[in-house]
């Protein structure tokens, strides 16, 4: 196996481990796929009450029922239509979906407003799980477990909700797809065997709109885990933060999302402005190059005072001694067998590296076509007209043949 696919192997592999570990964001989505519906339960009065979402034909009845009255009898209808199981008797439709009508007569009608607020909000919650598993939808349907799940379940029978209703047209979409792919790979074999330039033409035509799909795919997952971790963009207000009496708006998701704010990005790191990481950088290089040179300083006197200063430090003579290789011999026989080069550092490497990376400072520049660091050069000052001399004394004479 050569390195370039061991490389793209090892990297498959990560994304797969990757894709196993969120799958958990997606527990509401699959849910509602393989049973329809999603559930909370509670206890009330020592008795167990376990709530749903409704299904599509519910929402007209509901609106039937409650559409004349107020808020709190609106929330009355609306519990009574979410109610499950009680105690572990499935209450289900029956007489035309009047199991609403029966419980809201003899149980929710009657209920005081302050349970009725607290019994609320877990249908409440229940509808916000909803929403939240068709905004993750779409990633959803990008990951690979989608697709098995498709191939080993196919379509949800009988009444399906709206995940599974997009869902479905998402799948069927893509069969469609892979069909009309097997059908164009024919085509470009016979355009291969006329001509090998046009198929080559047509393979990497292919690639392209293959790579551009995954990235597609990849940054709408990126956007679904993001809006989980940190929400709406839209409703991430920046944190003001002052240090050494200067002020700066910290935004909630630090890193760039589109292209326009790479660039902006990108040009202000090309004009040397600082935002709040790179002050909050340097102040950490500044508090351990102050840790190190105290330490330093503190070594030296504990010398200084072990050992006394420069000029009354140790004294005495060195003599040196030959010896031939004989006497040598006598004296260590191991001293002339050959020995591996070793070298003992004096100290560790992540200890060097970090006071490397204390010494480095960040400087104005860009990325070079070689992908090498290039610091950029200050602007030469405009001298200004002149006189005619001062241009031809500047000017630097050159030989043309």
């Amino acid at each position: 196996m050569d390195r370039e696919a061991f490389i793209r192997e090892a990297a498959e592999e990560t994304l797969l481990r990757e894709a196993d570990e969120r799958r958990f964001l997606y527990a509401d989505v699959e849910m509602m796929l393989r049973t329809g519906l999603l559930t909370q339960s509670t206890v009330v009065n020592d008795t167990l009450v376990i709530f749903r979402t409704l299904y599509p034909n519910e929402h007209q009845h509901l609106l039937d029922r409650a559409g004349r009255q107020n808020a709190l009898g609106w929330m009355r209808q609306h519990l009574a239509a979410s109610v499950h199981m009680i105690d572990g008797y499935a209450v289900e439709p029956q007489y035309g979906s009047n199991q609403a009508y029966y419980l809201h007569r003899e149980w929710a009608q009657d209920i005081r407003e302050e349970y009725l607020m607290v019994l609320y909000s877990y249908v409440v919650s229940l509808r916000l799980r909803l929403e939240r598993a068709i905004k993750i939808l779409d990633a959803f349907c990008h990951e690979r477990y989608s697709r098995s799940l498709w191939r080993m379940d196919g379509a949800p029978q009988g009444q399906r909700n709206i995940v599974q209703r997009l869902w479905v047209a998402y799948n069927e979409a893509e069969d469609r797809w892979e069909l009309d792919q097997q059908q164009w790979s024919h085509t470009r074999s016979i355009a291969g065997a006329m001509s090998g330039k046009q198929a080559k033409s047509l393979q990497e035509a292919m690639k392209k709109w293959e790579t551009q799909r995954k990235d597609r795919g990849s940054r709408i997952i990126e956007d679904a885990v993001n809006w989980i971790i940190s929400g709406d963009r839209a409703e991430q207000e920046p944190i003001t933060v002052t240090v050494n009496g200067q002020t700066y708006e910290v935004p909630k998701v630090h890193a760039s999302q589109t292209v326009e704010e790479m660039e902006d990005e990108m040009l202000r790191a090309a004009r040397g402005e600082q935002d709040y990481h790179d002050v909050m950088v340097e102040q950490y290089k500044e508090f351990h190059r102050g840790r190190l040179e105290d330490a330093r300083r503190a070594q030296r006197e504990a010398m200084e005072a072990a050992w006394g200063d420069t000029e009354g430090g140790l004294t005495g003579e060195t003599r040196m001694v030959g010896y031939t290789p004989e006497q040598l011999a006598e004296i260590n026989p191991n001293m002339l067998k050959k020995k591996p080069n070793t070298q003992r550092a004096s100290v560790s490497p992540e200890h060097e590296r970090f006071t490397e990376y204390l010494g480095t400072d960040v400087k104005v520049g860009w990325l070079g076509a070689g992908g090498v660091p290039e610091e950029a050069k200050k602007p030469v000052p405009d001298e200004g007209p002149g006189s005619l001399q001062d241009k031809i004394s500047r000017r630097s004479p050159r030989l043309k043949q």
